[in-house]
């Protein structure tokens, strides 16, 4: 079975099964950004074996605010791998990101290619070195998450679990990968007219963008 997951705290065993943050983020991760994100996993007889998380971003397009997410926390459980699990879990998300008209999602990958046979291409680096004015972001950048209430609250806090060496564990070379989910969607808010995806994500690689450690 492929679903969205309300009992959110149930995947928490394979997330630290799969991942090696420290405790202290894991907990803050369950109980603050968990409050809105979204969870695609796949359940066998009440065991978690497959999932995703969505975590939720009003980003910035070029002037436009769009609604997009952050896929984080992809893994299957050791013992399930290779049997096709994680595809299935990808395919009911990008259909329900389709229904949704989600323009673009964006992910953080340990290795691209995992991820670029579903569509998903290198689009920036993913910076280390935090803007701390964001009106010097706004002036300079097209594309950047927007730094609402929410934004700030947990920037501040993962900024404060960094700094006690309890931050999350990023892959040496960090790059953003992003995926086009609703090609028409993403047209209508970039103002461009692109007739393929691969298309609207060479257009994206082109403009400035930031996304930085606060994601």
């Amino acid at each position: 079975m492929i679903t969205e997951y309300n009992e959110k705290w149930r995947t928490r065993k394979l997330y630290e099964e799969a991942f090696e943050d420290p405790k202290l983020f894991v907990d803050y991760y369950y109980s603050d950004k968990c409050l809105d994100n979204r969870m695609i996993v796949s359940c066998e007889e009440g065991e978690v074996i497959s999932m995703l998380h969505l975590n939720p971003y009003y980003m910035n397009l070029c002037g436009t605010t769009v609604n997009s997410y952050y896929v984080v926390a992809v893994t299957t459980t050791e013992k399930r791998r290779h049997e096709g699990q994680m595809r299935r879990v990808f395919e009911k998300t990008f259909e329900l990101l389709k229904a949704e008209h989600i323009p673009f999602v964006f992910l953080m990958p340990v290795d691209e290619v995992i991820y670029s046979w579903m569509g998903f291409e290198t689009i920036c680096d993913f910076t280390l070195d935090r803007i701390s004015d964001y009106d010097e972001i706004r002036a300079n950048y097209d594309i950047y998450c927007i730094r609402n209430e929410d934004y700030i609250r947990r920037m501040n806090k993962e900024n404060e679990l960094r700094l006690m060496d309890n931050g999350e564990v990023l892959p040496d070379a960090p790059v953003i990968m992003a995926k086009i989910t609703d090609l028409d969607a993403f047209n209508a808010a970039a103002g461009t007219s692109f007739a393929t995806d691969a298309d609207a994500l060479n257009w994206m690689k082109k403009r400035r963008i930031y996304i930085a450690e606060e994601v």
